[in-house]
């Protein structure tokens, strides 16, 4: 998540309407709208692209002949009902009853996934995960780090279960989007990534 807009408190309708008007993304958490300046100003890095790139790429081959859809980056996710939210994948099966009022919005995602600068791992581990565990419909949360080898995924079968989670380290791993039924090696994900050495620092988003 970016910094605060110098907005006064908006209400989630007068977001949405704004969010529509405006050049560059933005967050909204409970009255406060949080410009997405790392994508707006300085860019993604070539690591975030690389993983998401990735990630939606076999998505949207696996499901190609589905009825369910990756959309990368730039669709606005539902969490709760004041906090919207752009995740950097998200797999939604909700097209067959898209209403056409909600073209940029996806109200029933089943697979979200984050890919996290250092600076934003904890909102994506604590503020964002305990917001998207509002949304009903959501299978799996998966959280993909870019300065080391390191996926995160929270899984549950229907509302109300306790979440379960799996960490994976190793290239030679492989995990299941259970949501979808996708089987992904570690080393697909993290294809053509550079890390940084120590002596470099790390690569931000």
């Amino acid at each position: 998540m970016g910094s605060a807009v110098k907005i006064p408190y908006l209400t989630v309708e007068e977001y949405l309407a704004f969010e529509q008007e405006s050049p560059f993304r933005h967050e909204y958490v409970d009255g406060q709208v949080y410009a997405m300046t790392a994508y707006a100003m300085s860019g993604a890095s070539k690591n975030h692209a690389r993983i998401t790139n990735n990630i939606a790429t076999h998505l949207n081959l696996f499901l190609a002949d589905k009825q369910c859809e990756p959309y990368q980056v730039d669709i606005k996710v539902k969490a709760g009902n004041s906090r919207y939210y752009y995740p950097d994948v998200v797999v939604t099966c909700e097209a067959a009853d898209e209403r056409a009022e909600d073209p940029y919005l996806v109200l029933n995602p089943i697979l979200l996934v984050e890919v996290p600068s250092p600076s934003t791992q904890r909102t994506d581990k604590v503020e964002k995960f305990n917001a998207y565990q509002n949304i009903a419909g959501l299978l799996e949360y998966v959280i993909v780090f870019q300065n080391q080898i390191r996926v995160e995924v929270y899984r549950h079968q229907k509302a109300g279960e306790v979440w379960q989670g799996e960490v994976f380290t190793e290239s030679d791993q492989t995990l299941i989007f259970q949501s979808v039924g996708l089987t992904l090696s570690l080393a697909a994900i993290y294809q053509r990534v550079i890390f940084a050495s120590k002596s470099e620092g790390e690569e931000g988003l």
